[in-house]
């Protein structure tokens, strides 16, 4: 059997270009900027349609929160605020974006290199006690550059926008304050940057990638497996073609028999050819399921059930409604929880020490399911009197409300078993007693 499309090996190694390529070049060291940040954008995010599923998921539910504002009193109590300057900064934090845009883009950021960058136009910390920021920026990570510092803090931040212009923007060594808020997640080789959630699913961004390369060159193909021609020749055997003959056969498949556009066209041979199917045996058939687990580990690294993206498998939860229980009390509110924290330490003591960004977990729609559960177990409490239970559930009291109900039904445990019987001689221990005779009613 002679194989008709017949090429020379290329000895040159091709460039590898894959989302692993970076982790195997010690980005998680270095961290993600310049070129290194582009092309793990390009290829881990714009190219994988399961990472770019779980950054805008996540990010659009972080970005669906409405901020709220909490003054401290006594105890610790908080106590909101209504229409405060702060607010109105985080609701129009520059000309470009509104509240929603600004946390959108920050949670992308984040989950897209592990580093987010805020920047304060108008904060000066070397003057002491900064005043509050005009505007609120965001910086891309991938031209934003720590310089390392001697202590606990960097010594500054270097921002290029181009190549021939640089913005730096210094740490206070002893504060470490500075007019950018640096938010990163954990990283273990670098504890200047944080690391990336596509560096740890790098090799299941590779793997999905490659399955769907795979699909497409077997679309172009005709969306069948390839096939062999055999030359037989007079006597059945088989035989070998010219260089001539096998360059007008090998033209002829490409132009005519090649790609999506001749799929099914049907193909007609010349004397002593034969066309010879090679199929896959489901062994070869198993990059499919190879595929569904890598983007199963895609979403495991951003946080997101699989359910919530429609990838098949083992399904953890036992419908979509606890999985996107699941998804907003672990990932979403954790997520914006550490992001408030850093916005406390940075932007909120400039406008009172006493001041608290949160959020009101009454209004977020996704945590129905809790609060329902919270109120039946509230409302199952017999010990609790009604204004106690009104207070768990976040409700003013009410008059007359500091009392418990409990059921009339309900006994003393000692009581349990034991009948009140009549003491002896009484009438009720005579028979009849409560009626009178024939003859005495007479």
């Amino acid at each position: 059997m002679v194989w008709p499309f017949r090429h020379k090996a290329d000895d040159t190694p091709t460039a590898r270009k894959s989302a692993s390529y970076f982790f195997s070049v010690g980005l998680g060291k270095a961290g993600l900027t310049g070129a290194g940040y582009d092309k793990l954008s390009a290829e881990g995010y714009a190219q994988c349609v399961v990472a770019f599923a779980c950054i805008n998921r996540v990010a659009a539910s972080v970005a669906s929160v409405d901020l709220q504002l909490y003054r401290r009193g006594k105890g610790g109590k908080l106590a909101k605020v209504e229409g405060h300057e702060l607010l109105k900064l985080m609701e129009n934090p520059n000309p470009a974006q509104s509240g929603r845009e600004f946390m959108r883009t920050l949670s992308s950021y984040y989950q897209l290199s592990g580093n987010g960058y805020v920047f304060g136009n108008g904060m000066d910390p070397s003057r002491g006690k900064s005043k509050p920021p005009a505007e609120l920026q965001l910086l891309s990570p991938g031209k934003v550059k720590v310089e390392a510092g001697t202590g606990l803090f960097p010594k500054q931040y270097e921002y290029r926008p181009n190549q021939n212009a640089v913005t730096v923007f210094p740490v206070d060594q002893i504060t470490g304050r500075s007019a950018v808020l640096h938010l990163k997640s954990f990283n273990p080789l670098n504890p200047w940057y944080g690391m990336s959630p596509l560096e740890a699913a790098a090799l299941g961004v590779d793997i999905h990638n490659g399955g769907q390369q795979w699909n497409k060159r077997l679309i172009e193909n005709g969306a069948r497996p390839s096939g062999a021609l055999v030359v037989n020749g007079s006597d059945g055997k088989p035989a070998s073609l010219s260089d001539d003959q096998f360059l007008r056969l090998k033209q002829m498949m490409d132009e005519q028999f090649s790609g999506a556009g001749n799929a099914g066209r049907p193909m007609l041979l010349e004397g002593g050819l034969d066309w010879k199917e090679m199929s896959l045996n489901p062994k070869d058939m198993e990059f499919l399921e190879g595929k569904h687990s890598a983007a199963r580990d895609i979403a495991l690294a951003f946080g997101v059930p699989p359910q919530l993206l429609g990838i098949p498998g083992d399904n953890t939860y036992a419908n979509y409604e606890e999985a996107k229980l699941a998804f907003w009390t672990e990932t979403v509110l954790a997520q914006l929880g550490w992001t408030l924290d850093a916005f406390n330490r940075w932007l909120t003591p400039l406008y009172g020490e006493d001041l608290f960004l949160w959020y009101d977990e009454e209004m977020i729609p996704a945590l129905e399911p809790l609060r329902k559960q919270k109120a039946e177990r509230i409302n199952a409490a017999s010990y609790m009197t009604i204004n106690e239970k009104r207070r768990a559930m976040g409700l003013d009291d009410v008059d007359s409300g500091d009392v418990i109900f409990v059921s009339s039904t309900s006994i003393p445990l000692e009581l349990a078993g034991q009948v009140d019987l009549p003491e002896p001689g009484s009438p009720a221990d005579k028979p009849d007693a409560g009626e009178p005779d024939e003859d005495e009613a007479e």
